[in-house]
């Protein structure tokens, strides 16, 4: 079943604010001087990451 054009632009949003949550946490590891910060700050990012690949399959899916 095809995305509605709603669904693809509440998909897109979400994409925009997992890139931005990326490199905030991204960001942060760089700053972060405790190492159980800096480990959490990229778990978080790489969680992101996933997150951010799976809602691409989505826009990926739409489109063909």
């Amino acid at each position: 079943m095809p995305l509605t054009s709603k669904e693809l632009m509440l998909i897109q949003d979400n994409i925009s604010m997992c890139e931005s949550n990326i490199k905030y946490l991204q960001g942060c590891a760089q700053l972060a001087t405790d190492s159980q910060v800096k480990s959490l700050c990229n778990q978080l990012a790489s969680e992101e990451k996933n997150d951010l690949q799976i809602l691409m399959k989505h826009i990926n899916t739409a489109g063909q």
